[in-house]
């Protein structure tokens, strides 16, 4: 982040006009400044100068103040490559999708301000003072860039020693030099270098905020722990595909947590410089520090030519992923590539990456004819399941959370989505991990006991309210907010304390609709049904498009009998959602509740085949279907649904007690089978084992 001048600026500003989605924007110079003139989100033209360059390479883009500090990111950005790589142009960075001025991404909207998602990395000492009242900001910085003070604290006693000549390498006058606690030696034999020394995580705490996918909780204290300022996102889908590849942008933590170089002590500065982000050596040498370049970087190894693409480290064990249309990034998992399981679960690998003309197959047989044969991956197999939520998981379940030899990140992810299972074992394995010294795990298993009944939340999560670790106590200030109505004394002051700093922490991202939501959950939770309303509402003032707050106000209407608002919103939420499973499900019940059955079905029929479906909504849709007299067509949607979800124990349940039901016995065994192995002990499932000779 730099101001524009001369050198900063990359882009063409010699009276320029670019058009992108009808859209037209010009580029131009007004004396010393530089300029735009483009659409608004009234549909009217603006002319605004330059207040900052973002970014240098492959993509810089522009910041504009539209008022009361709102910086404004815009979406049409210069492409900084050379000319012979398709660079030196304007392009559009959401290029694919159509954005006009009601679109979520149009540069005016919450998604490009730049006070909330992107100044904060980069300059130095942010502030982002937000005022909720006008809506505005005065947000400040030290330096525009990161500077000296992002990563050494404040530097006045190190700038004091350095003019009085008392500087030295034990005498820096910084608050804490970042070093690494180990060393690295091969010894004799030895393929991979071994260490010697003391861990240190320093660099998760330096480095670590602005390099991954997280949720902010107050303004940054440099040096700081992680886990007491930042929400790591775990290893969701959307986020990261089924084996822990990168998905969306993740920026590299995440990633970098599920490596075994990670968790034997490897920190970014064994592999970059600190100050200038590059790797310290060039090409294969870089992994030459630590594996032994007579053993790795041989054709016996790699099995492709001496110096070639595919001879380099990089291109099959941190394979690139392009984002923002020009930004190819690594993923720092340091994973092995295996295209026997991505074909399984729909993840890309490297081999196709680089043969862009071959499929899978070819790359499995290819693998094959060198001897090379692929190992079973149980956390993916797992995870992928749990993403699928098959209910037989819970067989395989236990072992893999109990590994020692699994990433802290990857337990944590597999037990967060036990939370999909709610059951006495999901509760029993939740428990077992309150006390882990890791905090992804304990924070997952805060989240899988927020469904639990409030007597066991209470039990098992209280002692964790005095958790050091602020991220740990907010995940339970989540989960036990409702209990303090039915508190007194000692225990309802503690939560009530830790509820106020939680609600502190939310205010912070009042200025961002997801920030909005959650004020207004957390106010629901305690009743406060008009706060409660009143954040939802801001929510949708900041984006009218947000059809989580639509939602969630909507639920708030109907349970405070105001069911004709919230059919308003609903269908607010169908138009400005419409391929969206959660709008077409709410929507669907509501025409339900109104007397509108055969109109609701379409709507419950379109949540089931839209993208973020999930097997609730099948199960609702069929039951609508059988209540319409629709009993055969309800069993059809069932069967194909089972090809999305295996092993789903409500829908099988459902399935089975519907061909009872007809006769339309056929094929009755399979499920019956699955609810056996689930739920044998269920008195129906025993009836119909009997009846049908299971």
């Amino acid at each position: 982040m730099q101001l524009p001048d001369e050198k900063t600026v990359l882009g063409d500003f010699d009276d320029v006009t670019v058009e992108f989605h009808d859209i037209k924007t010009k580029f131009y110079r007004l004396g010393d400044e530089f300029m735009v003139a483009t659409t608004r989100n009234d549909g009217k033209s603006g002319v605004y100068p330059i207040e900052y360059t973002f970014g240098h390479f492959p993509v810089q883009q522009y910041l504009v103040d539209t008022g009361d500090g709102h910086l404004q990111a815009l979406n049409t950005a210069w492409d900084s490559r050379p000319a012979e790589q398709g660079g030196q142009r304007w392009y559009h960075l959401q290029n694919d999708e159509a954005i006009d001025p009601e679109h979520p991404f149009f540069w005016t909207r919450h998604f490009q301000n730049a006070n909330s998602r992107c100044i904060e990395c980069h300059s130095t000492d942010f502030r982002k003072n937000y005022d909720p009242a006008s809506g505005g900001y005065t947000t400040t910085w030290s330096e525009t860039g990161v500077g000296c003070e992002s990563c050494h604290g404040p530097a006045a006693r190190h700038v004091e020693l350095a003019k009085s000549g008392g500087l030295n390498e034990k005498t820096t006058g910084l608050i804490k030099s970042v070093k690494q606690g180990l060393t690295w030696t091969f010894r004799s034999n030895d393929n991979i270098a071994t260490t010697s020394g003391t861990m240190d995580n320093a660099y998760m705490d330096t480095c670590g905020g602005c390099h991954s996918r997280r949720g902010t909780f107050s303004d940054v204290t440099t040096l700081a722990n992680y886990h007491d300022q930042y929400r790591l996102a775990l290893l969701d889908p959307g986020l990261y595909f089924a084996d822990g590849q990168i998905d969306d942008e993740v920026f590299v933590l995440g990633s970098f947590l599920q490596s075994k170089m990670q968790q034997r002590g490897v920190t970014c500065a064994n592999c970059h410089d600190p100050h200038s982000g590059k790797p310290i050596a060039d090409g294969n040498a870089l992994c030459a520090q630590c594996h032994l370049p007579t053993v790795f970087d041989t054709s016996d190894h790699h099995r492709h030519p001496p110096g070639s693409m595919g001879a380099q480290c990089v291109n099959c064990h941190m394979p690139e992923r392009l984002y923002m249309g020009v930004d190819l990034r690594r993923d720092h998992g340091f994973s092995i590539p295996d295209p026997r399981m991505s074909s399984s679960i729909g993840a890309p690998n490297a081999c196709i990456n680089c043969h862009q003309d071959k499929e899978n197959p070819w790359a499995v047989l290819s693998m094959a004819e060198w001897g090379v044969t692929s190992k079973s991956d149980e956390w993916t197999e797992l995870n992928h399941r749990l993403n699928l939520q098959d209910s037989l998981t819970f067989r395989d379940y236990a072992r893999q959370t109990e590994s020692a030899l699994l990433a802290p990140i990857r337990q944590a992810t597999l037990i967060s989505k036990l939370a999909a299972f709610p059951s006495r074992l999901a509760v029993e394995t939740a428990a077992r991990h309150l006390s882990s010294v890791d905090p992804l795990i304990r924070r997952a298993a805060v989240s899988v006991l927020q469904a639990m009944p409030l007597e066991v939340r209470w039990q098992l999560l209280q002692p964790l309210m005095a958790d050091p670790v602020k991220s740990i106590r907010f995940e339970v200030a989540g989960a036990l907010a409702d209990a303090l109505a039915q508190l007194d004394g000692e225990d309802a002051e503690q939560l009530s304390k830790l509820i106020d700093e939680y609600r502190e922490s939310l205010e912070y991202n009042a200025d961002t609709p997801g920030g909005q939501l959650s004020i207004g959950n957390l106010e629901s939770q305690l009743g406060y049904s008009i706060l409660a309303e009143k954040a939802y509402r801001k929510a949708l003032e900041i984006e009218p498009y947000f059809v989580p707050a639509l939602i969630n106000l909507a639920d708030l209407y109907r349970a405070i009998g105001s069911d004709g608002e919230a059919g308003d919103l609903l269908r607010r939420a169908v138009e400005v959602a419409p391929e969206s499973a959660i709008s077409n499900h709410a929507y669907g019940l509501y025409l339900v509740r109104s007397g509108e059955q055969d109109n609701a079905l379409k709507y419950l029929e379109k949540a089931t085949r839209a993208e973020d479906a999930t097997p609730r909504h099948v199960y609702v849709y069929a039951v609508a279907l059988d209540s319409r007299g629709q009993t055969d067509a309800a069993i059809k949607v069932i069967e194909l649904a089972s090809q999305r979800w295996v092993n789903q124990i409500d829908l099988y349940f459902l399935q089975v007690s519907y061909m009872d039901k007809t006769g339309n016995t056929a094929g009755i065994h399979r499920y019956l089978s699955t609810l056996a192995a689930i739920a044998s002990g269920n008195p129906k499932v025993r009836d119909w084992m009997s009846k049908y000779g299971g």
